[in-house]
């Protein structure tokens, strides 16, 4: 792991008091980011940019700020004297924005009314990108993958579990999720019929880019991941995210309530929802990522989002019927 970057040098590029002190944040897969505060009292998010190229992230922060004029909680970053966003300092990228104070909260933790709100925080979230319409390059959606194309993942990756002189409980447990998805996979079924609807999203909309504070979401963070999809297939991942269990299962009178106060702000047609669900669901089946990091790029901190991931599929493919009226706003 590489040493703290120079936080003082960062300070200094953007006009800043030296800091005071510094606590590096334990959340953050792709990028690193620390909790500074500066001598005059006041705090601020250092981010290593090291999942993105500093234009992209320039291009972000103009759109941050035309988010923040149309009402949406985001940290504006901070800019030096000649208006720039990005310090390149020891071969990388450095952004400061002022900390916001606050928590990132489970979705155990939200009542049904803030779960009203976090769906329509989420509305008013799309409804701004729709307005603002980002300058950003984005590749066209791809098709869902095949039942060929899964099936070659699933044996790709049982062959890979199977060469190793001595499988770990990992390689179990994954050989075990591996071969309960062969089993599915002949009578799974694919969806069909044209893309849905493109629109701009969040991209990666979960408890911990979501700082909240007395009953209210005060910052939406990380947009890294901005992207064009049906704008209800974040929705629909969004609170796969927050509502699952350490079980699997899915608390859906909380879901349920997201989606009510999503289509508060943001109408979504019965019809459309559960396409997007059936899409979901495909999605999350025939997607291996975790994996691809342990078995092909021999990185192993995802070992535990496969587990994870894999128990909400289980929990899903045994109550689809229920799931699908959740999301609909609908729980039976």
């Amino acid at each position: 792991m590489p040493g703290d970057p120079p936080l003082a040098e960062v300070c200094r590029a953007f006009g800043l008091p030296a800091p005071r002190s510094s606590t590096r944040l334990a959340h953050g897969m792709m990028n690193r980011n620390w909790r500074i505060a500066t001598a005059d009292g006041r705090e601020y998010a250092v981010k290593e940019l090291r999942d993105a190229p500093a234009e992209h992230a320039r291009t972000q922060h103009v759109l941050l700020r035309r988010l923040a004029e149309h009402g949406i909680p985001v940290a504006v970053p901070v800019a030096d004297a000649a208006g720039e966003t990005v310090a390149q300092l020891a071969g990388a990228g450095f952004t400061v924005t002022p900390w916001v104070d606050g928590e990132h909260l489970p979705g155990a933790r939200l009542d049904v009314a803030a779960c009203d709100r976090l769906g329509r925080t989420l509305g008013r979230v799309h409804a701004a990108l729709a307005a603002v319409r980002p300058d950003i390059g984005v590749p066209a959606p791809a098709d869902p993958p095949s039942h060929a194309a899964a099936a070659g993942r699933i044996e790709h990756y049982l062959a890979a579990i199977a060469a190793r002189p001595v499988p770990d409980p990992v390689d179990l447990v994954a050989a075990d999720h591996l071969r309960w998805r062969r089993a599915l996979l002949p009578n799974a079924v694919r969806p069909a019929g044209p893309q849905p609807e493109q629109g701009w999203t969040h991209g990666d909309f979960h408890q911990f880019n979501l700082v909240w504070r007395a009953g209210a979401v005060v910052a939406v963070l990380d947009w890294d991941r901005l992207r064009r999809q049906p704008p209800g297939a974040e929705l629909i991942r969004a609170c796969l995210l927050h509502f699952s269990g350490e079980d699997g299962a899915l608390d859906l009178g909380r879901i349920a309530a997201v989606v009510r106060g999503y289509r508060a702000v943001r109408p979504v047609d019965d019809e459309v929802l559960a396409d997007l669900v059936r899409r979901a669901w495909w999605q999350w089946f025939t997607d291996f990522w975790p994996l691809d990091w342990r078995y092909d790029r021999g990185d192993t901190s995802c070992d535990h989002q496969f587990a994870a991931n894999e128990r909400t599929l289980r929990w899903w493919t045994a109550h689809r019927r229920q799931v699908c009226a959740a999301l609909s706003a609908r729980p039976e």
